[in-house]
């Protein structure tokens, strides 16, 4: 069978001209219609089109490439019943998440916080020096280690701070002071200045963050979010912001996007949102075709893959 791959998100025109010139049958969402040749292969992912376009008896999707690195927003049972291959872009939006988490730090540790407070009002005030912390002094653990993970423990080395990192069984892993596992992350709570979210989203992390968590800190410094909204429990942040169990927080994701109008978070002076953009690089979409390209050609060749290959069943 000719492999009919339907790109459900945005393909460039140059990634677009690339394929059809090496001979390669692409339809765009906009053009697709049920009842033509069979699809095969998904590139990107639409909720309204995606699941018709599989329970279509006349396509045959093999496999699905996703342009995210989390799958968890997927009809993971649907492609699980259908058999089919599903990759993802976890590294695509690496050093984008991890760049934007040193922004957030250093908002917080050097008091640029405060001086744009102090801008909008014309203040002249110079914060106290015992308020101002060097990054390479504090005691940072990062939840999630994997790709996320270890692009935010290389640029900390290279503010000359080690990470502690927790993952699910603790295994050591290049970049990290030390690591270990979920079950014994209370052992290096206590110590943390920064604790930095980039799990992926599992029934094991949902609400991972909550009260009883957050009543394990002491005036933590900074609290991130850059992994999944649904690790937060944001009513118990809420508290421990206010009983200053956490000093600051900075938020990209949120179990409800967007994230609504009247939320209280909104109006913390020590918390910073930002719409769920730490990922956003101009060159994503370049590096997901990368991928993609990388694993047709091998899928061509014999039907395998060969990077980013993700289970339905785990969820990542």
């Amino acid at each position: 069978m000719t492999e009919r791959i339907l790109a459900l998100q945005s393909l460039t025109a140059d990634h677009l001209a690339a394929l059809r010139a090496d001979g390669l049958d692409v339809v765009t969402a906009a053009d697709y219609q049920p009842g033509g040749a069979p699809v095969t292969i998904l590139y990107g992912w639409d909720d309204d089109l995606g699941p018709a376009v599989i329970n279509d008896e006349h396509n045959q999707i093999h496999w699905l490439q996703t342009l995210s690195a989390g799958i968890d927003y997927l009809p993971l049972d649907l492609i699980r019943d259908h058999h089919i291959k599903l990759t993802n872009s976890s590294g695509v939006f690496s050093d984008a998440i991890a760049e934007s988490t040193m922004g957030y730090l250093l908002y917080f540790l050097r008091g640029f916080n405060e001086a744009v407070k102090n801008q909008a009002g014309h203040f002249w005030i110079q914060p106290a020096r015992p308020d101002l912390h060097n990054l390479s002094d504090q005691t940072v653990v990062i939840y999630g280690t994997g790709s996320i993970g270890q692009a935010m423990a290389k640029r900390l080395n290279g503010f000359d701070n080690a990470p502690i990192g927790v993952n699910r069984s603790g295994h050591p892993v290049d970049g990290f002071a030390k690591t270990v596992s979920l079950a014994e992350d209370a052992t290096v709570l206590g110590d943390a200045d920064i604790v930095i979210n980039a799990m992926p989203a599992t029934p094991e992390t949902n609400h991972y963050f909550n009260a009883a968590f957050f009543k394990q800190l002491n005036g933590l410094r900074i609290f991130v979010n850059v992994g999944r909204g649904t690790a937060v429990d944001l009513a118990a942040l809420e508290d421990a912001l206010l009983y200053q169990e956490v000093l600051h927080a900075a938020l990209d994701v949120f179990e409800t996007e967007p994230f609504p109008k009247d939320a209280k978070l909104w109006d913390f002076p020590n918390v910073l949102l930002t719409p769920h953009q730490t990922g956003f690089s101009d060159n994503n979409l370049t590096r997901t075709f990368e991928i993609f390209r990388k694993n047709l050609t091998s899928y061509l060749q014999d039907g395998t893959l060969v990077q980013n290959i993700a289970d339905p069943l785990r969820g990542y």
